[in-house]
């Protein structure tokens, strides 16, 4: 339609950055439902769009949900270089909760690359950057505050090994995030049994594993699912009834999901 219809420039401009921010979307849907090859297709294809139309905020938001992906696959180095990317043209904009989502995305990778001072160092800066005035947030990052932000103090904590104070992170998290973000409150859950189970604290872990199944009703998650197996692969490994029966009841959910 683009391609054929006529039209002003000004509205080519429109069309054209719709179909880019329709691109990163469905960028993001690929890659919450875990498939991270067509996620990349579509990153891909939004970015090409933005570097044409030197759209900064669409950049920001490509970089962003770019550098989570990489993160989600285990590419640290790519996951910092690209949260850089947006940092660097987000610092242009003004608005303290994108820089504070985006310093909060360069702990994560940085965390996984082993570097705790410089993660513990993005991360404050994260939070410092919540507390100040500034210009608006773009509407996307409505999700991020403090829960998000205890979120990611948990998952650097974890990536350390410190399980024990990742839980006190996590549960707080989970507390303080809203019930409409169901998704995220399923991956607090879960990522919270993992480190109450290598915590030692079994029988807990067990319990909010198969509670995170609660969340998960109404919305479905290709990464969620990922998550789920992963811990009912290490409940398995435990010689405690409540881990089985926990185990099996996440890897029955699994087996359902990957039947639908």
């Amino acid at each position: 339609m683009i391609n054929t219809g006529q039209y002003p420039d000004t509205i080519g401009r429109q069309l054209q950055l719709l179909s880019g921010e329709i691109a990163e979307h469905c960028g993001w849907l690929a890659y919450d439902a875990d498939d991270q090859e067509g996620a990349r297709r579509y990153f891909g294809e939004a970015l090409t769009t933005a570097t044409m139309l030197k759209d900064t905020n669409l950049e920001i938001l490509i970089f962003s949900s770019m550098s989570l992906q990489a993160c989600h696959e285990g590419r640290a180095r790519d996951g910092l270089d690209l949260a850089r990317a947006a940092q660097d043209r987000a610092t242009s904009l003004g608005s303290p909760v994108l820089q504070s989502l985006i310093a909060a995305r360069e702990a994560r990778a940085l965390a996984m690359m082993g570097d705790g001072p410089a993660a513990s160092s993005r991360l404050g800066v994260a939070m410092k950057s919540m507390s100040r005035k500034g210009r608006p947030s773009p509407e996307w990052t409505a999700f991020h505050g403090p829960a998000e932000l205890e979120y990611a103090q948990g998952l650097l904590c974890s990536e350390l090994g410190h399980h024990a104070a990742a839980t006190r992170f996590l549960s707080a998290a989970l507390q303080h995030q809203e019930t409409t973000y169901g998704r995220n409150r399923a991956l607090y859950r879960i990522t919270l049994a993992k480190n109450l189970i290598a915590a030692g604290e079994v029988d807990e872990g067990a319990a909010h594993a198969v509670g995170s199944l609660e969340h998960l009703e109404e919305v479905e998650s290709g990464r969620v699912t990922k998550r789920l197996a992963e811990v009912a692969g290490v409940l398995w490994t435990v010689e405690a009834a409540s881990a089985r029966e926990a185990a099996g009841e996440l890897a029955e959910h699994v087996q359902a999901r990957g039947a639908a």
